[in-house]
């Protein structure tokens, strides 16, 4: 078994690095994972990436014979991009637009963000896809965490339409199968459908499944964008995510080689029920059985 560790090089003085690698490796780790949260360190402006610190920093680590899984940083898109595409920021359950800050502030379906988006992947696995430290990589992190499965915006909303159509295929039929006829919530055209928000009292819960079930399907898409961008442009390199359990965890195995599931499911930050608590104890064990053969480290 290999043990790693988070490092965040950005956070400290580039003195303190080589004392930071030999810890490491004198504590017996032999992974080291860095970048999901450097965006803004990595192009501070518009065009302007900065790879040389990137660089120093896996140079220390590969010194010490420590090896690096790279992160796509797209968890935390920088200022200047939110301030000049201020749509990119996700929409609640109450309609209220989300501010920069904290982490996850973006919504997977806007196209200036995936455009953005694909643009420093790409760019990232163009530069590290064949560097010798690097074995793996991780797409984005913790898809789902504090409540950012599902926007509302209007983006997501016409996404949501098209996935209905797509599912259904007419609106008797998404009626039949939503039971709308209860409460008089029959629907006669596709845009009189919007995401289950803001009702008086209880939604359609066949809607609100249904949303649900599309707002993962759009998390999956967004990171299959990612994994197929980083198989253009990589060598022998896996590729994980540190899952969160607000999706479809099986939708998301089958793009990724390791499927990281966390610990910190079980944390204060989520109060599950117990029966919720054994069934991600069991998925996790059982998922973890299944592909941890894959690993190919």
């Amino acid at each position: 078994m290999k043990l790693g560790v988070c490092y965040y090089p950005e956070h400290w003085p580039v003195d303190r690095w080589p004392i930071d690698a030999r810890l490491m490796r004198e504590a017996g780790l032999s992974l080291v994972r860095i970048g999901e949260f450097a965006w803004a360190k990595m192009e501070p402006a518009e065009g302007n990436y900065q790879w040389e610190w990137i660089d120093r920093a896996i140079d220390v680590l590969a010194n010490e014979g420590l090896q690096i899984v790279l992160c796509t940083p797209t968890a935390t898109p920088p200022a200047w991009l939110i301030q000049s595409n201020s749509e990119i920021l996700p929409v609640d359950s109450q309609g209220r637009r989300k501010h920069f800050g904290s982490r996850r502030y973006y919504c997977s379906n806007n196209p200036v963000y995936r455009r953005y988006s694909a643009r420093i992947v790409s760019d990232l696995a163009k530069r590290y896809g064949s560097h010798p430290a690097i074995v793996g990589w991780q797409i984005d992190n913790e898809f789902g965490d504090h409540n950012t499965a599902r926007c509302y915006c209007p983006v997501c909303a016409s996404a949501f339409r098209q996935w209905l159509q797509t599912r259904y295929g007419s609106l008797d039929t998404l009626n039949q199968s939503w039971g709308s006829i209860f409460w008089s919530q029959v629907y006669t055209a596709w845009d009189q459908i919007e995401p289950p928000q803001l009702t008086v009292t209880t939604p359609n819960p066949s809607q609100v499944l249904d949303f649900y079930r599309f707002s993962s399907d759009s998390v999956v898409n967004y990171q299959k964008m990612q994994v197929d961008l980083l198989r253009q442009h990589t060598r022998e390199q896996f590729i994980t995510h540190t899952l969160w359990e607000a999706l479809q965890t099986w939708t998301i195995i089958p793009s990724h080689t390791i499927l990281t599931l966390l610990a910190g499911i079980l944390t204060p930050q989520v109060m599950l029920k117990p029966i919720q608590r054994v069934f991600t104890v069991r998925l996790s064990r059982f998922l973890h059985s299944r592909m941890i053969s894959a690993i190919p480290i």
